[in-house]
């Protein structure tokens, strides 16, 4: 587990995670409404926090993607992106279990996803999940970071 412990490995890391979060924002962001759709294809929560959900979740996202890349707070921030993709998660194996034909809302609203796609999902976020985890614990505070705000200067 050295590797992990390379100060540019947990860099590409969180370039790699923060960057599909603020992917998958910014495409939540440009169409509310559609976005909003999917989150009630889920059948997951009650109609009045539809709207509430589909309008915040995106820029939780992309808050928590620019914060993780730019090196501020990065453990806090891998802590939250690990509970939005256990949440996710939860979310398409409840949804593949019931049969339901949704899009997982990931990086498109468009399309609703067949089973294996779904399935496909579950996979991809559990290795981000992983990722996350990785990036939560060999990002301490003592150990000596990039941080790209300042200019890639080293944190110690």
């Amino acid at each position: 587990m050295k590797i992990f412990q390379n100060k540019y490995v947990l860099l590409i890391l969180r370039l790699i995670i923060g960057g599909l979060f603020i992917w998958a924002a910014v495409v939540k962001i440009s169409d509310p409404k559609a976005f909003a759709t999917i989150v009630k294809g889920y059948k997951l929560f009650p109609m009045w926090s539809i709207n509430l959900i589909a309008i915040i979740l995106p820029f939780i996202e992309l808050i928590t993607g620019i914060l993780l890349i730019i090196g501020k707070w990065v453990r806090a921030n891998s802590i939250i992106i690990s509970i939005l993709l256990i949440l996710f998660i939860i979310g398409l194996a409840q949804a593949y279990f019931r049969g339901l034909e949704i899009n997982c809302g990931c990086f498109s609203t468009s399309s609703a996803s067949t089973p294996s796609d779904i399935l496909w999902t579950i996979v991809r976020d559990i290795f981000m999940l992983i990722a996350t985890f990785i990036i939560y614990i060999f990002s301490e505070t003592k150990k000596e970071t990039i941080n790209i705000s300042d200019g890639g200067n080293k944190n110690e």
